[in-house]
C-alpha cells in the first residue's frame, strides 16, 4: 500500500458513500504492512487483498461489487457492512454469513466527546476531574516540534491485549504530516506519557487511529482523547476508534465513552 494510492481510493469511497473506517486509505496504510495488505484499484472500485488470501469487502459501483461477486466464487470476504451483505445476498441468494464482532467500529457524536453532558457520561467526568486534581497534566497539540515525545512514548510502550501493534503506530507518525493527522500528546510532571492521533476520513467522520500511553494513571487515556475532540475541525460530525479486537477489557472502555451506534462488521465465502 503506497500513499501514491490515496487519491484514489479515496476519489471511490467519497464517490460511493463507504465512509467506514476498515477501507479509509489512512487504515489500509497504517496497517497494511503487518496485514500484508495490497489494493487491487480500477476505475469504478477497490478491493483489498490481505496476507492469507482474504478479502476486505470491494467499494465500488453496484456493476462492479456485483461482477467482483459472480467472479469470485470461494473467495473469502470479510469487514462486510450490513448493505454489502444484502446486496450480495440479491446476487447470490445462497450467501452465508455471520458476525464478526471483534471488528465492529465504534462511533461516537463529536459534539458529545467534548461537551460530556449528560447522565451517561457522569462516570467520565469524574474520571477526568480526579485526573486533572492528582496530577500536574498538561496537554500539546502534535507537531514538528513535539513529536519526538510521541516517538519516545511508543519506545517505552508495552502492548496490552488487543491494543494494536508498534508498527503501526510508527508508520502513523512517519507519515504524521503526509497524512494531514491531528494529534495530542500528555504530559504529567513534564514528562511525556500518553499520545493520541488520527484524520479525517471522509463523511464527516474523524478516524482516531492511535493512543498509546507508558503510564497507568487512571484517567491518562481519557484526558488525551477529550483534549484532542476539543481541537478537531467543525466538519468533524463523529469519531469511529475502530473496533474492539476482541479485547474484554477495550469493549468495556469504549462502551463507557458512549458510542452512538457500532458499524456492524460481517465475514462470509462468496
Amino acid at each position: 500500500m503506497n500513499l501514491t494510492d490515496r487519491e484514489k481510493i479515496e476519489g471511490l469511497r467519497q464517490k460511493y458513500g463507504h465512509f467506514a473506517a476498515s477501507h479509509s486509505f489512512l487504515s489500509l496504510f497504517i496497517y497494511g504492512g503487518v496485514e500484508g495488505y495490497e489494493a487491487h484499484i480500477s476505475d469504478d472500485g477497490f478491493f483489498v487483498s490481505d496476507k492469507a488470501g482474504d478479502i476486505l469487502f470491494p467499494v465500488g459501483s453496484d456493476e462492479y461489487k456485483r461482477s467482483f461477486t459472480e467472479k469470485n466464487k470461494g473467495a473469502r470476504v470479510y469487514m462486510m457492512r450490513e448493505c454489502d451483505v444484502l446486496f450480495v445476498k440479491d446476487v447470490n441468494p445462497g450467501f452465508e454469513y455471520e458476525a464478526t464482532p471483534g471488528r465492529d467500529e465504534y462511533v461516537y457524536d463529536k459534539a458529545e466527546q467534548v461537551s460530556l453532558e449528560g447522565h451517561k457520561f457522569q462516570k467520565v467526568r469524574a474520571k477526568l476531574s480526579r485526573f486533572y486534581r492528582e496530577n500536574a497534566a498538561e496537554n500539546k497539540i502534535m507537531n514538528a516540534d513535539n513529536i519526538k515525545d510521541a516517538y519516545e512514548i511508543l519506545k517505552k510502550w508495552t502492548p496490552k491485549s488487543g491494543e494494536g501493534d508498534a508498527d503501526g503506530a510508527k508508520k502513523a507518525l512517519d507519515n504524521f504530516a503526509s497524512l494531514s493527522l491531528y494529534g495530542m500528546i500528555t504530559y504529567i510532571g513534564g514528562e511525556p506519557v500518553g499520545y493520541c492521533l488520527g484524520g479525517d476520513i471522509g463523511g464527516g467522520v474523524f478516524m482516531l487511529c492511535s493512543a498509546k500511553q507508558i503510564s497507568d494513571v487512571q484517567g491518562l487515556n481519557i484526558s488525551t482523547k477529550h483534549e484532542l475532540y476539543k481541537t478537531l475541525p467543525e466538519n468533524i460530525i463523529t469519531v469511529n476508534t475502530e473496533s474492539d479486537h476482541g479485547s474484554p477489557g477495550i469493549r468495556m472502555h469504549k462502551n463507557d465513552m458512549r458510542p452512538v451506534y457500532l458499524n456492524r462488521t460481517y465475514k462470509g465465502v462468496l
